[in-house]
């Protein structure tokens, strides 16, 4: 609505206010009126139409007579321009109907105009206070006076000005000050939420088609959709933006959009207040017989159940020596602190016959089980790390990742927000992952690997002596396989079972490709149905021998030199001298060995085999090497 004393327009054609038409303009009777019944009198003629706005651009001013002459005739000026300027003061006078309202100059005219006269001073007050009133949260009041300053929007400022009489740059300014109103209106119905949202709709989406590549317009658009439960159209929106914003710009939508995005997909918002929000449960069963490891578990425990839980925390270790089943562990038993659910993903790092998953399948893997259509995953990993974190960011979730190949997987998964929590298992430590919090697991101890044996196989009096306990190299996988064949013949005895261990791991290198044919090793009697400790030895070997990484070769070259040598530990210069190799090559090989756990750095510079470890090297050390037709050495560089 108008102000009162409201006396010039200029937001649209230019207008004058509160007057009556004269004779020709419009019938007696009939003069358009504003919202509140103000009389608004068309300026009919285009030479006085002109005249007006150059005096109301510059109101209050001496506008000069070769300015107005200017814009009256475009630079070119008849010889009766002077009179006939005189003569369309006289009629834009008496149109005025006001004496001393258009004055005469010594060098032109000027044109009075008071406060609140002119419709763009009016305008400019609404955007000022409607832009306190945003910056203070009162969403009625923003309504209110971004309602007022559309109100007095007629079309086009200035009519669309013509070049001589200028004004585009107060054009630009108002145009963007309208849409910037339409913006903070749409805010304010949203936040005040009431049961005129639906009206917004076709404003909304029209205001979306006008301007295809304002995110404002397309982000409010979901969020109407959304909350009057047209969910489907919502994600439509978004995706076509997103699109729009590729193909044209190369970016993704800004993060108002990745928010609105957020809450479309957790449906949280919607007019009846009901969440479609489903709370993930993903984790597998925690194992059915879990023994010893109490101090890991307590340690894991206090940090992920920290006030604000930061960084991962990382649990590493050698093949089968029990990550994943702590992991889960400690996951169920913290089911309670993480009321927002719980994310289990496989990254594959070690799996046999498998690829360790990219960041971008890892993401979408993600994003999808947190009810992401896979037509909305953003391409872009970037993209998609941020929408992970965005739908995490409100939640307390933790997120078990199984089987981590490297720091570089991971970072891209972790949420930033607080409440969350990330168990991540891998081979090795993850010493480049910034605050990660590290716990590297050893074999069990013999009174556990005994409690682990009794209760995974039925059997009682297997005690911490026994000889299956050292057979198996104390690594829970080992124990369980060993359990599982006992379970499996009740007539099998842990001591008949213990003697074939102990005649196959004395095997020298020679025995073992004499018999690699057909004969069992203890690696064989270490596999029972899914469980295998070669199979899972394998998957890491494979991994170094697959890999375009010098290094990563010369690993697994060197593990075939271990197996062959069969020493106690080894270092850089002696592995270095007894086998002819380069003294950095395998320093670094023994090293990244060591990160893969398939050796343990006792003291700086030596290595251990684990017990396992070390028989499965003899089995690799006795096969042909794929290097050389006499013997493993190195690549040339």
């Amino acid at each position: 609505m108008t102000r009162r004393g409201l006396r010039f327009g200029l937001l649209g054609t230019p207008v004058l206010f509160g007057g009556e038409p004269t004779p020709g303009q419009s019938p007696p009777g009939r003069a358009p009126r504003t919202r509140d019944g103000t009389p608004v009198v068309p300026v009919t003629s285009p030479k006085l139409r002109t005249l007006l706005t150059v005096l109301l651009l510059d109101a209050g001013r001496v506008v000069s007579v070769e300015a107005l002459k200017d814009a009256l005739w475009g630079g070119a000026p008849p010889v009766s321009a002077l009179p006939s300027l005189h003569n369309h003061v006289a009629r834009l006078r008496r149109l005025l109907g006001e004496p001393g309202r258009l004055l005469t100059a010594p060098t032109g005219y000027v044109l009075r105009v008071d406060d609140g006269e002119l419709d763009v001073q009016v305008f400019d007050a609404h955007v000022s206070a409607a832009r306190s009133a945003r910056a203070e949260g009162d969403w009625e009041r923003v309504r209110r006076e971004c309602r007022a300053a559309l109100g007095l929007w007629r079309g086009m400022p200035l009519g669309g000005p013509a070049p001589e009489v200028g004004g585009y740059a107060l054009v630009r300014r108002l145009e963007e000050a309208r849409l910037l109103l339409h913006e903070w209106r749409y805010d304010a119905e949203l936040a005040l939420g009431d049961e005129s949202l639906a009206d917004l709709v076709p404003e909304l989406s029209a205001l979306a088609a006008e301007h295809p590549l304002r995110e404002a317009y397309h982000r409010q658009l979901m969020l109407a959709l959304h909350r009057t439960g047209r969910q489907a159209e919502a994600l439509v929106v978004h995706r076509d933006l997103r699109a729009r914003l590729a193909d044209e710009l190369g970016v993704e939508p800004g993060q108002p959009v990745r928010e609105a995005h957020v809450e479309v997909l957790r449906g949280s918002g919607t007019r009846d207040g009901a969440s479609r929000w489903v709370r993930p449960a993903q984790l597998p069963p925690a194992p059915a017989h879990f023994v010893g490891r109490a101090d890991v578990r307590e340690g894991v425990a206090r940090v992920l159940s920290g006030t604000y839980v930061t960084g991962a925390v990382v649990l590493s270790g050698t093949a089968g020596v029990g990550k994943t089943a702590l992991a889960l562990q400690v996951a169920h038993n913290l089911e309670e602190r993480f009321s927002g659910g719980q994310l289990y993903l496989n990254l594959r790092a070690t799996e046999p016959g498998a690829k360790p998953l990219t960041t971008a399948e890892a993401l979408a893997s993600l994003l999808r089980d947190l009810g992401v259509c896979s037509g909305d995953v953003p391409e872009q990993p970037d993209a998609a790390s941020a929408l992970l974190r965005s739908l995490l960011a409100p939640s307390r979730t933790l997120l078990v990742l199984d089987d981590a190949v490297s720091a570089a997987q991971v970072r891209p998964l972790l949420p930033a927000g607080p409440g969350c929590g990330v168990l991540v298992t891998s081979r090795s430590p993850l010493t480049a992952l910034d605050g990660a919090a590290r716990f590297p697991l050893r074999p069990l101890s013999d009174e556990e690997s005994a409690a682990l044996l009794c209760a995974a196989s039925g059997r009682d009096g297997i005690t911490a002596r026994h000889p299956l306990v050292a057979l198996t190299g104390r690594l829970p996988l080992a124990l369980r396989v060993v359990a599982a064949r006992l379970a499996a013949r009740r007539s099998l005895t842990p001591d008949a079972l213990a003697a074939r261990l102990a005649a196959r791991r004395s095997l020298t290198p020679d025995a073992l490709a004499a018999r690699l044919a057909g004969a069992d090793s203890r690696l064989d009697l270490l596999d029972h149905d899914d469980l295998g400790v070669r199979r899972s030895l394998d998957a890491a070997f494979d991994a170094l021998t697959a890999s375009e990484h010098r290094t990563d070769q010369d690993a697994a070259l060197v593990l075939r030199h271990i197996g062959a040598l069969d020493l106690p530990s080894y270092d850089a210069p002696s592995l270095a001298r007894l086998t002819g190799v380069d003294e950095a090559r395998a320093e670094a090989a023994l090293e990244r060995l060591a990160g893969v756990a398939l050796l343990e750095e006792t003291v700086y510079g030596r290595f251990e085999p684990y017990d396992l470890v070390r028989d499965y090297a003899r089995e690799r050390a006795a096969e042909p090497c794929a290097h050389s037709a006499s013997g493993c050495h190195f690549a040339s560089a």
